[in-house]
């Protein structure tokens, strides 16, 4: 009974988590678009229909900003500022801030609240690679706005967001995830069912971002995004040598 609640407790959180790191995101984009002159109303966003995929997995939602006025002003330094709002300033804040609250005192003594940071966590670093790599070289989107605003290649894009990209997410398997399987709980069964939900909404859902409309790069990322599932489940299984160490060092 006691593991049961602890798993619902675990969904509910990867639920809750997905909405307050989505959120923030889309809402950057309209503050900042509203803040520059290119929006009347940062409130209006679009939540997409109302059905369960809208509900919890927030599919839909749209921050409903005219990049094309920004374009045709010749303002593409507006574009840039509004394409980094949600990536880079709203769910980098967040992410950083997360990881702050993973390491007080207050947080680590409640284990639903510890749970919770920790998938937001999570959440706020799914929102980093779904643009970078997944959508980098994407015709339409945020990326493809910051280079074509900054008359950049997308290569160049993907160098200098690539970098942080990588580093938050050798960070988060290499250390958070270990760190939060030996302060949520001691059940195996349990830390192994965290991994999988970790690397299959990673590398799954988050992964999957480019999969259809972003062009055949972005194509090929989300599958080659896909084929990592059953190697990070290998190196990172909680029965792993350095996975056991890193877990008995968070108790």
């Amino acid at each position: 009974m006691k593991q049961a609640g602890h798993i619902a407790a675990s969904l509910l959180s990867v639920v809750l988590a997905h909405h307050a790191a989505l959120l923030p995101h889309e809402y950057a984009h309209s503050f900042m678009a509203w803040a520059l002159g290119y929006k009347s109303d940062p409130l209006v966003i679009h939540w997409g229909v109302r059905r369960v995929t809208d509900v919890i997995l927030l599919i839909d939602i749209d921050q409903r900003v005219d990049y094309a006025a920004m374009y045709a002003r010749g303002d593409g330094f507006a574009a840039v500022l509004v394409g980094f709002a949600g990536p880079g300033l709203a769910n980098g804040a967040l992410y950083l801030v997360s990881l702050w609250l993973l390491q007080r005192p207050r947080v680590r003594s409640s284990t639903l609240l510890f749970t919770f940071v920790f998938w937001f966590n999570f959440m706020n670093l799914g929102n980093f690679f779904d643009y970078v790599p997944i959508r980098t070289f994407a015709p339409t989107g945020d990326m493809a706005d910051i280079a074509r605003g900054l008359g950049v290649s997308p290569w160049v894009v993907l160098i200098v967001l690539g970098i942080p990209t990588a580093t938050a997410m050798w960070f988060f398997f290499a250390r958070t995830l270990p760190m939060a399987l030996g302060r949520i709980t001691a059940s195996s069964s349990e830390r192994g069912m965290i991994v999988t939900v970790s690397v299959a909404i990673m590398f799954g859902y988050f992964g999957l971002s480019g999969i259809e409309g972003y062009g055949r790069t972005s194509h090929i990322l989300s599958l080659l995004s896909l084929c990592l599932i059953p190697v990070m489940l290998i190196l990172c299984w909680p029965t792993r040598r350095w996975m056991r160490a890193r877990i008995e060092a968070a108790w």
